[in-house]
């Protein structure tokens, strides 16, 4: 069951700066639990990582041209935790109702089945995405979803090759496969070039330790904030989140961070 906190003044539009500050604590425990996956996986043997997932769910990837939202929902539901969405949504202070589930995440699980119709191989592939996507929104600031819609929509190919550079398998998308077959048709040797750099995978991590700052940025952009002041957002981000240096240069360079984000539309 979940609890609701009495209600409090939110100095961020659906968060309190409490509130805030502890969603982003969770990032680095959500980015180590992503790694941890992606080690383990790699590390099980041919056999038992052929049983446990059967080629016939190499094509997660289908679910990136999905928005982030319907992919999110998927696999809420694939892992039989809709309803906890709906006891969410009823409680007084529904963000302060998300932070009890996630400071409670460690405690030993309700051994809730699967959704019906639903096998262990395909909540694999579907969690392993979902990963993959949070890892996007931390490297680049953008879902893998998000990206795939700037590549569909606007044939931005910068969007494309960070989507494939997060995850290899998104060259199996429609939308990639579209793309390639217009280079392939053109001889378009630049664009070969660059796909297979971007299928060497992440580069060097250079937001690496700024993980938190990106998060805070989508969070207000996607609650609407717009109109925060330089002093406001070194308050933010340095003094309450510790997601940027405090430094001389600190508002100039979040200014210039915030400004970005507010151009994006969708994650």
């Amino acid at each position: 069951m979940i609890r609701s906190a009495p209600l409090s003044p939110k100095e961020y539009g659906k968060l309190s700066s409490a509130q805030f500050a502890e969603f982003i604590c969770y990032v680095p425990k959500l980015l180590e639990l992503i790694r941890s996956l992606s080690t383990h996986m790699a590390k099980v043997s041919a056999s038992r990582f052929d049983e446990l997932l059967p080629s016939t769910y190499g094509d997660y990837c289908h679910v990136y041209e999905e928005s982030f939202i319907r992919h999110l929902s998927i696999v809420v539901v694939v892992m039989n935790r809709h309803l906890d969405l709906r006891d969410i949504a009823k409680a007084q202070d529904p963000q302060e109702a998300i932070l009890d589930i996630l400071r409670n995440m460690n405690e030993p699980d309700d051994d809730r089945p699967l959704f019906e119709g639903v096998d262990e191989s395909m909540a694999m592939a579907l969690i392993y995405s979902i990963g993959q996507t949070v890892t996007s929104m931390a490297t680049c600031g953008r879902s893998i979803s998000g990206l795939l819609h700037d590549a569909r929509e606007r044939g931005d190919l910068d969007a494309l090759f960070k989507a494939i550079r997060m995850d290899r398998a998104v060259i199996g998308c429609p939308t990639a496969m579209q793309l390639i077959a217009r280079a392939q048709l053109r001889n378009n040797k630049a664009f070969f070039t660059r796909l297979r750099s971007a299928l060497a995978g992440p580069g060097k991590k250079q937001w690496e330790g700024l993980h938190p700052m990106r998060y805070a940025f989508i969070l207000l952009n996607e609650m609407g904030i717009h109109d925060l002041s330089d002093a406001q957002l070194e308050t933010l981000m340095v003094d309450t989140l510790k997601a940027y240096p405090k430094s001389p240069s600190a508002r100039k360079n979040l200014r210039a961070q915030y400004r970005n984000f507010r151009k994006l539309s969708t994650i």
